[in-house]
């Protein structure tokens, strides 16, 4: 803890606010923006801010653009646009759908068809029949004249022609092919949404060509339709008679060839003797299914009689047979009678014997020529249904020697037909194609003209402003984002936040926009160079000459400003930035130089000298000193330089401004080792000396890139204020001095971002409501009267 100050002065500001969080006071009181929550916020706040910070780029651009677009819109020709509308329907044949003409109508109800129309509309076919039938249009874009000079020179007239003959000779067009782009870049074509109809525009810079040109076209391609379809219609014409010529020899070479093949195959009528034949097939099969019926049923009338003269039944004997049964039996039954009697020797017996005998031979025989009978009977049976199937077999042979000469005559006659018809067919087709070919139909018509316009529709001055003014705002708003993402500087806390990791103490306005220093004096009691210094000798005499107040201290120059409240921002931040007792030696310091650490160092003096404390500062930089100057001290004053050598007191280097509590020591002569006479015991006896006799001691130290100076100073201080210029410095050159400053174990306090343009976007609203609070202050009564 360094010693009380011997000063009767007591600071005023030594302790930490009552209010203040704990865990500020455990880490030091941070002055960083705070971070927005949600990303999407934040990054459209971002954009604002881009929007805003390149306001006039984009205002300048957006301007440019409407000028330019508003000279083009008054320098260009004028030029007229006429229309004609056509309808482009469905084809309607001359007779009915059918053949080539109900081609063409099918395919006008496709729904390509409309689209290849307007090709056709536009192709360089149908603009070189226009520039044929119109000479009046063909003279309007014909090239007349020599060539310009420049085309003489590269030839490029000459190449052109060439290239025109060329291509004619090739194409057969009677028009040049660099005419025909030029009338075709005059005509363009487009359908009418949801219709059957199109429009035909023509823009030139004569009204009345305008909608010649139009209407040439629209009547043109209706003929040109027309001569298509003619054209068309007789190739088809043409193919159509030279194949029915093909047809009429082909039917009759086929009729010939029928003819020959039934002469040599006895082919009388095919279809006659197909019936005979199957009649006969027909009849055979129904005498052959009888046949073999009753042959059956012969055989089985056979075996049953053979084993019923086996068996001695009377089953299939015939009456003669039955009357010989019968008598036999009463034979039989007179000869048992009569055996009951007589003996087989007596007459009567024998007798009967002997007629018994006889019946049963004559049974036998009768029923054995029975059978011979009923197999007779079953033979001619089976002959005859052998006979029947023979003749079927051969009917069948027959038949199937019939079919074969009859598919290669079906084949004959089917191919004959056929030619017959299709010749038909042919021979209707030409009737039809010839009246269409005489016909003068089209599916084409005209359905407004075009008339010749009034006014002209290029250039349309209020959309080509608007364009500009569009086409400018974008390209001054894209130009923005491009500056913005190549911009490798600091801009805003935030991003000095996320480079070093350190607590921001303030934002300094620029103050040159603040118009800090330029005509403004400051007031009574803090005029230029005029007090005593401790020892009470004069200041030098070259203090400012018109007696103005330091551009650089805006804190006094300009109290209510935006810098003068940065200022004060910094300084809260300094002495809440640790717990207990705040820094009171302090070193401001920069990566490089012109970053505005000497203007800083002097603000920061004077705004711990408004609040109560006696404050020191020391014009550190050993090389470039800068501090002196800006208190227009005479440069041979004895300084820094000569106390650490023995050359001069304290007191004869310790020069007291005349604003309140404010000593200066300047650098005094440069020497030729800075470095070693900072690192010195002097030094560092120098530093303690000027904490006991003073609350706060700020150190104006070299930049921190270029020379060790500042690291050097860094270890015999409380703390380290680490100047950023806005927008200037790179982020690289700010972290390689932070990692400078960390490796000698310097204690950085935070840092100012200085000289930031607070109405650029990143800034503008707190400049407008921090202005906005200054002008309702400086407008209340109360406060007037308190003044």
């Amino acid at each position: 803890m360094r010693d009380e100050p011997t000063n009767s002065h007591t600071p005023v500001i030594r302790a930490m606010p009552r209010n203040l969080p704990s865990e500020h006071i455990a880490r030091g009181y941070d002055y960083r923006v705070p971070e927005i929550e949600e990303e999407e916020g934040f990054l459209v706040r971002e954009y604002l801010e881009i929007l805003v910070k390149y306001r006039t780029l984009i205002a300048t651009v957006t301007v440019i653009g409407a000028l330019l677009a508003l000279v083009y819109a008054f320098s260009a020709t004028p030029l007229y646009m006429a229309s004609s509308t056509i309808r482009i329907g469905t084809y309607e044949p001359v007779l009915s759908a059918g053949g080539v003409e109900g081609v063409y109508q099918e395919k006008s109800k496709e729904a390509r068809y409309l689209e290849t129309q307007l090709e056709e509309i536009k192709s360089i076919s149908l603009a070189n029949d226009v520039l044929s039938a119109k000479p009046a249009i063909r003279d309007r874009f014909e090239e007349k004249g020599e060539p310009s000079f420049l085309s003489k020179i590269f030839g490029f007239g000459r190449e052109q022609k060439e290239t025109d003959r060329s291509l004619l000779e090739i194409s057969g067009y009677e028009n040049s092919i660099s005419t025909i782009n030029r009338y075709l870049a005059a005509v363009t074509v487009a359908p009418v949404r949801r219709t059957s109809l199109a429009e035909i525009t023509a823009v030139t810079d004569d009204p009345k060509m305008s909608a010649q040109i139009a209407n040439a076209h629209a009547e043109q391609y209706i003929e040109w339709v027309r001569q298509n379809r003619v054209r068309q219609q007789s190739r088809t014409l043409k193919f159509l008679r030279g194949q029915s010529d093909e047809l009429r020899d082909r039917v009759a070479l086929l009729e010939g060839e029928l003819a020959d093949y039934a002469e040599e195959n006895s082919i009388v009528a095919v279809n006659s003797d197909e019936n005979i034949t199957a009649q006969r097939m027909a009849q055979l099969n129904k005498m052959l299914t009888e046949a073999t019926a009753k042959r059956i049923e012969a055989d089985n009338v056979y075996e049953k009689a053979v084993e019923s003269a086996e068996g001695n039944s009377a089953g299939f004997d015939d009456s003669s047979v039955q009357s010989m049964r019968s008598e036999l039996g009463r034979l039989e039954s007179e000869y048992k009678q009569l055996s009951a009697k007589f003996t087989p020797s007596y007459p009567k017996m024998v007798q009967l014997q002997s007629q018994i005998d006889s019946l049963r031979s004559s049974i036998r025989q009768q029923r054995e020529q029975i059978l011979l009978g009923l197999k007779s009977k079953a033979s001619a049976l089976n002959e005859e249904e052998n006979r029947l199937r023979e003749e079927l077999e051969q009917q069948k042979s027959r038949m199937f020697d019939l079919a074969k000469r009859q598919v290669q005559y079906n084949v004959l006659t089917r191919e004959l037909d056929s030619s017959r018809e299709l010749l038909q067919s042919v021979l209707r087709q030409i009737e039809e194609s010839a009246l269409a070919v005489e016909g003068n139909s089209s599916n084409v018509s005209i359905v407004d003209f075009a008339t010749i316009p009034q006014f002209a529709s290029h250039p349309k001055k209020l959309l080509l402003l608007v364009i500009g003014l569009g086409a400018g705002l974008a390209a001054g708003v894209g130009a923005a984002f491009v500056l913005s993402y190549f911009d490798n500087t600091i801009r805003n806390p935030e991003d000095l936040n996320k480079l070093v990791q350190l607590p921001n103490l303030g934002v300094v306005p620029s103050f040159e926009l603040e118009g800090i220093g330029t005509e403004e004096n400051v007031g009574e009691g803090e005029r230029s160079v005029r007090d005593r210094n401790v020892s009470g000798t004069a200041l030098a005499p070259t203090e400012s000459p018109s007696g103005s107040s330091l551009p650089s201290i805006a804190f006094l120059s300009e109290p209510k400003s935006l810098a003068a409240e940065a200022y004060r921002t910094i300084r809260t931040g300094i002495l809440l930035s640790q717990a207990g007792e705040p820094p009171r030696t302090l070193v401001v310091t920069s990566a490089e130089s012109s970053e505005g650490k000497t203007t800083t160092a002097l603000n920061l003096a004077a705004s711990l000298a408004s609040a109560g404390g006696r404050v020191v500062i020391v014009d550190c930089d050993l090389r470039r000193p800068s501090v002196g100057r800006k208190f227009s001290l005479d440069p041979a004053l004895p300084g820094l330089v000569e106390f650490l050598t023995g050359q001069a007191s304290m007191q004869e280097i310790s020069l007291n401004h005349l604003v309140r509590r404010i000593t200066v020591i300047p650098s005094g002569r440069i020497p030729p080792n800075p470095a070693e006479l900072l690192g010195s015991v002097e030094m560092r006896k120098f530093l303690d000396e000027l904490a006991r006799n003073f609350d706060y001691v700020v150190l104006d130290s070299p930049p921190i890139l270029p020379v060790t100076d500042s690291a050097i100073l860094s270890r015999y201080v409380d703390g380290v204020i680490f100047v950023v210029k806005g927008g200037e410095t790179p982020k690289q050159v700010i972290a390689d001095a932070k990692k400078r400053l960390e490796a000698v174990g310097a204690r950085i306090l935070g840092t100012v971002l200085n000289d930031i343009d607070v109405n650029s976007g990143d800034y503008y609203y707190y400049n407008r409501y921090y202005s906005r609070y200054y002008r309702q202050e400086e407008g209340d009564p109360g406060n007037q009267a308190a003044s």
